[in-house]
């Protein structure tokens, strides 16, 4: 525009200079003008040429532009739609994994408490076994105790049935003799099985009441000592049949709690040295039933189970342990009665 405007005062300044000028300033005028003239459609055809192809690389730039933005515009909306069908998946997803954990949970439930009343059920058997074979056992237990006082009976019957006035003998297996010139020795004498009466005489003396320096008395352990000493002695000696018999010999005494508790005890004890391991489970059964208070009702509980496993009846045996486990947690048998289980 500015280059129009200059050309329109120059033509002015043409006009206005042409009516005073000579005729060579004119044509020189007008050459100038004419080359103005070129000049300026020169210019215009370059300026608007570039306008034009300016306006052009615009306009194509333009529309690439546009190209671009509704090419990204779309991808924009297919993002978004993928990511609308993603969330939707997802949300499919979840509600069917959550609807699986939830049923995987109830079946579990399920099995759960259905592996709980297997556990109760197999419990209360194990109980009820465990009660049968307790019952079975103090049963048996009373089966014996009640043959053992029907034997205790017959002997003190037999006992009873010695006259008045007599006694019964007794004969040790060895006495002490005086040998030649005053060495003692020992002789062998039969120990006679059956029981005999008779008077006795004083021993150590002849028929005329001289004393024989040849012979030395003989004082049976009897005279020494109470009933229960007199079993003690022969138990601690080995003499475990002859113990038993005296042990029972006691208990036809009627002795005190503590005292019968302790004899039925070492009946047992008798009875389990011998190998007579069912006979000793008896008699141990009777200091565990009729005397739960005594201090000896632990060791005959130890002893009980021991002897089952003699039997190779282990699992009353662990029955037993377990019981004396439970009913005296803080004696030393419960302690020996644990590392028992644990090798069985």
């Amino acid at each position: 525009m500015k280059v129009i405007r200059n050309i329109v005062v120059a033509g002015c300044a043409l006009f206005l200079l042409t009516q005073c000028a000579t005729r060579d300033d004119v044509r020189k005028l007008n050459y100038q003008v004419r080359a103005v003239n070129q000049r300026v459609e020169e210019v215009k055809s370059t300026t608007v040429d570039q306008m034009q192809k300016r306006q052009a690389s615009s306009v194509s730039k333009i529309d690439q532009v546009e190209e671009e933005v509704l090419r990204l515009k779309s991808r924009l909306e297919e993002i978004d739609h993928l990511e609308k069908e993603y969330r939707r998946q997802n949300m499919e997803s979840m509600t069917s994994l959550q609807a699986a954990i939830e049923e995987r949970l109830a079946a579990n439930d399920q099995k759960m408490v259905e592996l709980q009343q297997q556990i109760e059920q197999l419990s209360v058997g194990l109980d009820s076994m465990q009660q049968a074979r307790i019952r079975a056992a103090e049963q048996r237990a009373r089966e014996a105790a009640r043959k053992a006082e029907l034997a205790r009976k017959r002997t003190v019957m037999a006992a009873s049935a010695v006259p008045a006035g007599s006694f019964i003998r007794v004969t040790p297996q060895t006495r002490k003799m005086r040998v030649g010139s005053g060495r003692v020795g020992t002789a062998t004498i039969a120990e006679k099985s059956s029981r005999t009466t008779e008077t006795k005489p004083v021993a150590g003396r002849t028929e005329k009441g001289k004393t024989d320096a040849s012979v030395q008395t003989v004082v049976a352990p009897d005279t020494v000592s109470g009933p229960f000493e007199q079993a003690m002695a022969k138990f601690k000696n080995g003499r475990y049949k002859d113990a038993y018999r005296s042990f029972e010999q006691v208990l036809a005494g009627n002795p005190s709690r503590e005292k019968a508790a302790l004899t039925l005890f070492y009946m047992g004890e008798a009875l389990y040295n011998q190998g007579e391991f069912d006979l000793a489970i008896l008699d141990y059964q009777k200091v565990i039933s009729n005397h739960s208070k005594d201090s000896h009702t632990p060791s005959a509980l130890l002893k009980q189970g021991m002897s089952f496993e003699k039997l190779t009846d282990n699992e009353t045996a662990k029955i037993i342990y377990n019981k004396l486990i439970n009913e005296y947690a803080n004696s030393p048998e419960a302690a020996k009665a644990k590392k028992r289980l644990e090798n069985l």
